[in-house]
């Protein structure tokens, strides 16, 4: 009776533990997950430049059967979004993050690009929820699929969240790889690439028909 009692405090004890450990890593970001300081003058001026290089690749003038690329950092990405992306959705989008969701961040891979987000799982407990992408453009669509979700550094399932997936899907299934400019000009995005650190677009400037 004793050992079968020491066993079951041992079982008990061994799950406690787990179960512990299970959630003190769920609250543990990635190492690269870190919010730029957006009053820090260096990293305004990186949101800065990155944003005006890529207006001024969008819409430098071409001949149209020239093919052009342009590579995005996510040292110059992190820094816009942790400045600048609450401000262009609202006036730009008329879109407001939601107030579960703090402080967006990327890490881009040869793999997929990591999105994480402190998220208000429950509240007052932001948790740092990671999705990791792969995006590619094809007949002239961006095509977005989630192929990875963690909890912190946790792995969740996907197939835990197969129905938000699907409709997800359904969302993005008609965004077109086309960035129309003020001068009846278009811009296509023909390929995307993934890099270790980076995003390479190859795009082609057309008029608008």
């Amino acid at each position: 009776m004793n050992r079968l009692f020491v066993s079951f405090i041992v079982a008990i004890g061994f799950l406690a533990l787990t179960t512990a450990l299970l959630v003190w890593i769920s609250f543990q970001p990635p190492h690269w997950y870190s919010l730029p300081d957006f009053t820090n003058p260096e990293v305004k001026e990186l949101a800065d430049r990155a944003e005006y290089r890529f207006n001024e690749e969008l819409h430098k003038i071409r001949p149209e059967d020239e093919i052009w690329r342009i590579r995005l950092g996510e040292n110059p990405i992190n820094a816009w979004l942790s400045g600048r992306l609450e401000g262009w959705l609202t006036h730009d989008q008329n879109i407001e993050l939601p107030q579960e969701i703090h402080d967006p961040q990327v890490h881009i891979t040869d793999g997929g690009i990591w999105t994480y987000a402190n998220v208000e799982v429950a509240e007052g407990s932001p948790r740092p929820l990671g999705i990791k992408w792969w995006i590619w453009v094809d007949e002239n669509r961006v095509h977005v699929e989630p192929i990875a979700i963690r909890l912190g550094k946790l792995p969740i399932p996907m197939t835990l969240f197969e129905e938000q997936v699907a409709k997800f899907q359904t969302v993005l299934v008609d965004i077109t790889a086309e960035i129309p400019l003020l001068d009846d000009r278009t811009v296509v995005v023909q390929h995307v690439v993934l890099e270790n650190g980076a995003i390479v677009l190859t795009c082609q400037t057309k008029l608008s028909k």
